[in-house]
């Protein structure tokens, strides 16, 4: 090993095994797959792909430390950056930060000082913070301050607008008679312009400089935005509504998953959730339509609900929504709120009509690592409770180059549904959410939630207004009783349930008789069962008996002639084409589940009977498909214990690769193309040989000292033992530094 490093792949070898272990922590795609030697990581961290992906890596400040270490001429120091940078950050802060980029392998130090990587100049494109080519590579003029002072208006106008880049601007048309157009010809007569091979004109860095009074970038790309000027809301009051949004998710959750047992939603045939159904589900469970989609799509990603592969097929709870029912709240929320932290799926694509719910659309992999950078960002206040406008804020200085143009609307959505799930409370992250940003697993959480969720009841408080209320969320039979007999009216630290003739109906449809649904809520309530109630329910099953349904096609019998001549009048049951058979008999051609399904729905209590006149209770059929989880991907992590394996294996390559000839006769690594181009630049911006297997017309492989001087179009030139030649990248069949 040479007591300098003079190339990047020279600085990479010289790193202790601590500094290699941290690169590698810090890009891990050097380490998969795993490479032979230091100069096998160096050829790969030279890539345009794996650089990119670093520089994607960095936060605002590092960015702009960066692209300011492009600007300067090397040796890049502390010294020469604060020239650029202004005193925002001081000399200590500059040098941590040019020490973490070395960390990342974007600079590195050879004996002079250090330097950026050559794919690092490819990588921020030709214009660095937003600044041009200096004034003599453009052969433009460097305009004096008091010729550019004493500029006309226009200039200073047009100048504004390019101060911070980008500095191209397309020329005005000949003869053109605007003010902008003026104010170019002024710069172009004094050459302060300079011009692109396509034509466009673009202002020296020198003249971009001035413009921005010596900086390359403003101070607020130096500093991270605060949130101490954000609500900071009581911890105990946070936890509390996130408690109570998680109660309410649960409830919901369980409703509509009872919905969809009983009546499954058919799948459109290019896959989804009909709009329509999605708003008959909203309806069912007294929610809006974004809220029932946000419930099916996190129900679909805990594996609650799917399609059930029919040949018409429908959305139907699968078989674990019976374990998940019996499982306690706490370990409820958990499966929930990790399918929704690890889900690929988003809403924030998803248009208003609710078109797509369930469909193969919303499916974006980026998703789950922006919804959890968005949790973990909410949390950095501590207490605070941010505003979407300060997290997107927040993104946009963390990773300011790998962020979608509709981050505001993403941010907006993830807050939305966390504050649903209870992982925010009043806008700042709660306890529960603290322990889902930390966690590895959905074991992780435990009973996370479970001491800020509301305590569970057994029992109700019957009222004259034919309400109960329920102090707390509802468990045991009570719930699946209030389920069938009442419809929820209002939600929150107590649930207020409503009788009515319809909800009575459909329990009685369900088998119940009056005796019955008196007795159970008579156990389940703390009061007496109200005489209006009563009344309610005895009158309501008087009336559902008085029509009895049997299979002809169909017959309707009752006791009073006077009903079926009110159901032969009313026009909403033409459809099922009844005809009087007898003074208390009708007939009807419409198989009987039908006729049942229409009386019910118009409000016409009937009972089901067999040939003799023996009561049915008709049960519904709930109905279930299996799970299909998607095919689990295997990720070994990159732990401090595996990163040690690699750096012991990258040593023992090189101690191999250091006992090989140096003449070039032992066989060359198969190098692959973008590798191979990866060293050649690096050997040409270093002006160092390398070795290399090069493939002839023929087919035979020699082996050559190769000087390379540039590469361009899959091409690189240099030369070999004196003698200028142009070789093609995808004829190397490996390459080494010399």
């Amino acid at each position: 090993m040479r007591e300098s490093p003079r190339s990047y792949a020279d600085d990479l070898r010289a790193r202790s095994d601590s500094d290699l272990a941290r690169l590698l922590g810090l890009r891990p795609d050097l380490a998969r797959p795993a490479p032979a030697d230091v100069s096998g990581v160096a050829a790969r961290a030279a890539t345009l792909a794996s650089t990119g992906r670093a520089v994607d890596a960095l936060d605002r400040r590092l960015l702009s430390v960066l692209e300011a270490a492009v600007l300067v001429r090397p040796p890049v120091t502390a010294a020469a950056l604060i020239t650029l940078l202004g005193d925002t950050i001081g000399t200590r802060e500059l040098e941590e930060s040019l020490t973490d980029l070395w960390h990342r392998a974007l600079l590195w130090r050879d004996e002079q000082g250090l330097r950026p990587v050559s794919a690092v100049l490819d990588t921020l494109g030709p214009h660095p913070a937003g600044l041009g080519p200096s004034a003599a590579d453009l052969g433009a003029t460097v305009l004096p301050p008091d010729v550019l002072a004493d500029a006309p208006p226009e200039v200073h106008a047009v100048l504004g607008v390019l101060t911070w880049g980008p500095p191209v601007v397309e020329a005005p048309p000949a003869g053109a008679r605007t003010r902008s157009a003026d104010a170019v010809r002024w710069l172009r007569g004094r050459g302060a312009l300079g011009e692109t091979e396509s034509g466009a004109l673009i202002v020296p860095r020198e003249l971009g400089l001035t413009l921005r009074g010596g900086r390359s970038h403003p101070a607020t790309d130096l500093v991270p935005p605060s949130l101490e000027s954000t609500p900071a809301p009581g911890r105990d009051h946070v936890n509390a509504v996130a408690g109570g949004a998680a109660a309410e998710l649960l409830a919901h959750a369980d409703e509509l998953l009872a919905v969809l047992a009983a009546d499954p939603a058919p799948v459109l045939k290019g896959g989804g959730l009909g709009v329509r159904d999605l708003r008959s589900l909203a309806r069912g469970i007294d929610v809006g339509a974004a809220h029932a989609a946000f419930l099916v799509e996190l129900l679909a990603s805990a594996q609650l609900v799917a399609d059930d592969g029919e040949l018409e097929p429908h959305f139907v709870p699968t078989a674990d929504y019976d374990d998940w029912r019996q499982e306690p709240p706490a370990q409820q929320w958990a499966r929930l709120a990790w399918a929704w932290w690890t889900s690929t799926r988003t809403l924030h694509r998803l248009p208003r009509s609710g078109a797509g719910t369930l469909g193969p659309d919303l499916t974006w992999p980026p998703v789950r690592a922006l919804r959890q950078e968005i949790v973990r960002r909410t949390g950095l206040g501590g207490d605070h409770a941010p505003a979407a406008d300060d997290v997107v804020a927040l993104l946009r200085f963390a990773r300011p180059r790998r962020l979608p143009r509709d981050i505001g609307d993403l941010v907006g959505v993830v807050l939305d549904e966390a504050g649903r799930l209870g992982v925010t409370g009043l806008g700042a992250l709660s306890d529960a959410g603290r322990v889902l940003a930390e966690a590895s697993s959905v074991g992780d959480l435990g009973d996370a939630i479970h001491p800020h969720l509301p305590t569970p009841v057994e029992h109700v408080i019957l009222q004259g207004d034919l309400t109960a209320v329920a102090p707390g969320p509802l468990t045991g039979p009570l719930a699946e009783i209030l389920r069938l007999s009442a419809d929820v009216e209002s939600r929150g630290g107590a649930t207020v349930h409503r009788f009515s003739p319809a909800s009575i109906t459909r329990a009685l449809d369900r088998g119940w008789t009056a005796d019955e649904l008196i007795d159970a809520l008579t156990t389940g309530s703390l009061t007496p069962v109200p005489q209006a109630l009563d009344y309610l329910v005895r009158d309501e099953a008087r009336r559902h008996g008085q029509v009895r349904i049997g299979a002809a096609g169909t017959y309707l019998r009752t006791d009073d002639p006077a009903r079926l001549a009110e159901l032969l009048a009313r026009p909403d049951l033409a459809l099922l084409r009844l005809s009087r058979i007898a003074p208390t008999v009708l007939v009807s051609p419409v198989e009987p589940a039908v006729v049942h399904e229409v009386l019910r729905d118009a409000g016409v209590g009937g009972v089901a009977e067999t040939a003799s006149g023996e009561t049915v209770r008709v049960q519904r059929r709930e109905r279930r498909t299996v799970s299909r989880p998607a095919p689990a991907v295997a990720h070994t992590p990159l732990t401090p214990e595996v990163t040690e394996e690699i750096v012991r294996r990258l040593r023992e390559g090189e101690a191999v690769a250091a006992s090989r000839p140096v003449d070039g006769r032992a066989a060359l690594p198969h190098t692959d193309p973008t590798t191979a181009l990866a060293i050649l630049r690096e050997a040409a911006a270093d002006q160092v040989p390398v070795w290399i297997g090069y493939a002839g017309s023929s087919g035979q492989i020699e082996r050559v000292l190769f000087h390379p001087e540039t590469t361009e179009g899959g091409r690189v030139t240099g030369t070999v033992k004196g003698l200028r030649r142009v070789l093609s990248i995808h004829r190397i069949t490996g390459a080494a530094p010399a």
